[in-house]
């Protein structure tokens, strides 16, 4: 063991033995409302810390395979704590006011146990909430029991608490607890590989839109055309070659974006303004058991702030900045309030925050600056009832919209193996403004009831989204009008999406840490998608071309229910050796219409529908060589539903589910005291009935089915706790994502690679904390991302160009106290021009490429924000 080690055992030793001086001050200590489920013990323990303000110390040792029957009602929190510890043969001690220890009982406790509470893992109010377990104890905390814990800082997945903790506390890496299988439980301890982005993280990057942090997770790709919520989010390699999305997205429980082919979420993805973001998971591998449809790449989950009915808590911020090539100065507020309405029983969490990103990007056609500016709004509300012991209710209700001058996009010229700016950098050739306009109004209720045997959740969402998006296709259609005996002129491309989606979801989860674990639930969704399209005809003043406007109106309006059932069960045979496996049954009901009228289309109206039922299944087996150590398996089927098509000569009038089979096996491991940990998970998926959009001879798209594709590779995510002041972290992805049949749809051949997936990805992150005066600190912290080259089109295709590989460094510090945090930050410190997408223009004569628009990594931005929490 470390000197430094035996250090702190032997603080903690003495603060043991001063424990019943501490319990001797709080004889009246006043009681307080808790709620705390039956777990696993250390979840109970970090829910006891969230709901007291209590430090706990537990080593994770005495910990293992140890439950909890919970605890309900209002106590001090000494009988709490012995209630807690009742059956679990543990006791307690408060080292100081703030501290407590959670020991084996004296009697049996050896020297060498006394030395692993040095470096055990922290439960604290940092942590996510969790449930708990019951346990016993005999010590009682002093009058000054609520002072608030320290907040801690996170890299990855992994915590790392900031100076000004108890001498006690391990220097190793903190417990991160998730919700990946729909229970609450330590990340290192769920059979899949899962990535966790926090709170830190986003304020320290100063994340405005998922284009920011992606490259930090391994195995995700996000591709932008130019704009927060034009967005693409890739797993695994699993790129959607159609407009049907192949990664999930949850906000907490529920969840949102459009489910059909016809709503093309795959394009545009929810991209919160992360304010009031407590976490992103990120499930890498398909979901289809316990998420449903269209989560075959993975799932991208938003977990919001949950209201806290003991503690008023207010916090207010602002920011500046200044990007290189814009001509003004971007900035932001925001505010957020927690207020306990009813002591214990009634909470509001109310915020809002506005962000204003400025353009930089120049139309070389019209002399237009700095047309692509972006301003981001953000409110939520959300209250949280506890009417009784076992039961909670949460309403809530978000709003959030885009609102983009412009897309930031550069012109290139389609040149091989590299495309070169037409106009100069950061420079478009446009004719006219091209906004994006996007809204997404959210409402959720959510139960839950401890029923002792099982916890029942019923999680509800009713979601109102509206995409609208006009595109310059001048280059395309405005030279096809001397075919019609008019000049050439302008022609603008405009989609108006909407979706107003209505889910429901009933599920029971049995109590975590008995030796036969189980879920059952039932889950339906109501969708209405509207897609409506016009291509218009201008003159090159922009007035109306008489004779061809409108070139093209369309529109699509369709209905997608389903119904699913699911289940999952987990066999604890040794504390050591576990098997699990789901199984999910969905049947999907669509219909559709297409209407379509103009000058260059024949008139249309055609109905359609389709229905279809999809198994998925997963498999899981982990054997834990020790307490830190775990070796797993999985396999898992995801689906991407199909449906009806567009009425169109020589296409069919359905197309099929497209589905995929994941073979994975992982190692998760902490060494060093705790103070190292290193995932590492290998992976290979075999897909079919691959989904794509098609062109047919009078060039109108439709879906179809293109064959089989393969995704195979190795993820890593690693973090070294250096000292109790710096910590390092990094991640690692190897993926070869490959048509394995031929696609004549879009060009491709067997071996092709896919759309938009670099074969190498990763990041390297550290960060340093340094006590300075009195309570304030510094903080300092460095990133490095690394994205390898990717194609914009499988790799036989015309339109396939090259995007180049990059790297990016960022920068952020920060000085702050309890109170206020001052931090500057810096994105793209070299300025590194790459691209993180390109959309193809094609001649409308010849089908040609004519031109490309990449969309940039945002140049450098340099930029102060303050924080105040009171």
């Amino acid at each position: 063991m470390s000197r430094l080690s035996s250090f702190h055992a032997t603080v903690l030793a003495i603060a043991l033995c001063a424990g019943p001086s501490w319990a001797a001050t709080q004889v009246g200590a006043k009681p307080v409302a808790l709620d705390i489920a039956a777990q696993p013990v250390g979840l109970a323990l970090t829910e006891f810390g969230k709901q007291t303000g209590l430090h706990v110390v537990v080593d994770s040792d005495l910990a293992k395979g140890v439950t909890s029957s919970g605890v309900h009602g209002h106590f001090t929190p000494s009988d709490a704590l012995g209630r807690l510890l009742a059956s679990t043969g543990l006791e307690f001690r408060f080292v100081d006011e703030n501290t407590v220890a959670v020991v084996a009982p004296a009697h049996g406790q050896s020297p060498a146990a006394t030395q692993t509470l040095g470096t055990t893992s922290s439960y604290n109010d940092t942590q996510t909430s969790a449930g708990a377990k019951e346990m016993g104890g005999n010590s009682a905390p002093p009058e000054n029991s609520n002072a608030r814990t320290q907040k801690g800082q996170t890299t990855g997945s992994q915590a790392t608490p900031a100076p000004g903790k108890p001498a006690l506390e391990a220097i190793g890496l903190d417990e991160v607890v998730v919700t990946a299988q729909k229970r609450s439980e330590n990340i290192q301890d769920v059979p899949s590989s899962v990535s966790v982005v926090n709170k830190d993280l986003l304020d320290n990057l100063h994340v405005t839109q998922l284009a920011d942090v992606g490259a930090y997770v391994p195995g995700l790709q996000v591709v932008s055309a130019g704009t927060p919520g034009q967005t693409t989010v890739i797993i695994r390699g699993v790129a959607p070659l159609g407009s049907g999305a192949t990664v999930g997205t949850y906000i907490n429980d529920t969840p949102v974006g459009g489910s059909s082919g016809y709503s093309r979420n795959t394009n545009f993805a929810l991209d919160l303004l992360p304010y009031d973001v407590e976490r992103m998971e990120v499930l890498r591998g398909p979901q289809g058991t316990l998420y449903g449809a269209s989560t075959m790449g993975g799932l991208l989950k938003y977990i919001l702030t949950e209201p806290d009915t003991k503690q008023l808590h207010v916090r207010v911020g602002a920011d500046g900045f200044g990007i290189n090539g814009a001509g003004t100065i971007g900035g932001g507020a925001r505010a957020m309030i927690n207020a306990p309405l009813v002591q214990d029983r009634l909470a509001m969490v109310a915020s809002y925050a506005v962000e204003q990103t400025p353009g930089y990007i120049d139309s070389a056609q019209t002399g237009a600056r700095d047309q692509n500016s972006v301003k981001q709004q953000s409110g939520r509300l959300s209250f949280l009832w506890q009417p009784a012991e076992k039961l909670s209710v949460t309403l809530g209700a978000l709003y959030q919209r885009i609102d983009a001058n412009g897309s930031a996009e550069i012109a290139l010229t389609p040149t091989k193996p590299i495309p070169l700016p037409v106009a100069g950098d950061l420079k478009d050739n446009n004719y006219f403004e091209q906004p994006f306009y996007k809204r997404i109004s959210y409402q959720s209720l959510t139960v839950n009831w401890d029923l002792d045997w099982a916890d029942f959740v019923s999680a509800s969402s009713y979601a109102d989204t509206l995409t609208t998006q006009t595109q310059d296709v001048t280059r395309t259609y405005g030279q096809l009008y001397p075919l019609f005996g008019e000049p050439a002129g302008l022609s603008a491309f405009l989609i108006q999406l909407g979706l107003r989606k209505y889910t429901q979801e009933f599920r029971l989860t049995s109590p975590s840490g008995s030796r036969l674990e189980w879920l059952a639930g039932v889950f339906y969704t109501h969708e209405d998608s509207a897609n409506k399209q016009l291509l218009t005809a201008q003159q090159l003043n922009g007035a109306s071309l008489v004779s061809l406007d409108p070139l093209f109106i369309g529109s699509i309006p369709s209905t997608y229910k389903e119904y699913a059932g699911f289940g999952d069960l987990t066999f604890h045979f040794t504390d050591r050796f576990d098997v699990g496996g789901g199984v999910r049954y969905a049947k999907n009901l669509q219909t559709f219409r297409q209407t379509s009228s103009g000058s260059i289309v024949a008139p249309a109206d055609n109905p359609g529908s389709s229905s279809e039922g999809v198994w998925t299944y997963s498999g899981t087996s982990s054997f834990h060589f020790s307490k830190d150590s775990m070796l797993y398996a999985r396999v898992a089927s995801g689906y991407q539903p199909g449906g009806p098509n567009v009425v169109l000569p020589d296409v069919p009038p359905s197309y099929q589910s497209s589905t995929l089979t994941n073979y994975e096996a992982g190692l998760k491991s902490q060494f060093m005291e705790r103070r190292a940990l290193l995932d590492i998970a290998a992976f290979r998926i075999n897909w079919s009935n691959v989904q794509i959009s098609a062109t047919n001879t009078e060039g109108f798209s439709f879906f179809t089915n293109g064959g089989t594709a393969r995704s195979q590779g190795v993820e890593a995510n690693s973090s070294l706790r250096v000292t109790d002041r710096l910590t390092l972290s990094a991640t690692g992805a190897y993926d070869e994502a490959t048509l394995t049949a031929n696609a004549p749809s879009v060009g491709g051949l067997s071996g092709d690679r896919l759309t938009n997936i670099p074969k190498w990805s990763g990041s390297l992150r550290g960060d340093y904390t340094q006590p300075v005066f009195g309570d304030w600190q510094v903080r300092a912290g460095a990133g490095l991302r690394m994205v390898g080259e990717r194609l914009s089109a499988v790799a036989h295709s015309k339109y396939s160009f090259r995007l180049p590989g990059y790297s990016a460094v960022d920068l952020n510090t920060d000085l702050s106290n309890d109170r206020w945090t001052v931090r500057l930050f810096v994105k793209n410190v070299g300025d590194k021009r790459a691209y993180l997408g390109y959309s193809v223009l094609t001649d409308g004569l010849t089908g040609q490429t004519s031109q490309l628009l990449g969309a940039p990594l945002q140049p450098r931005t340099v930029g102060i924000s303050v924080d105040a929490s009171f």
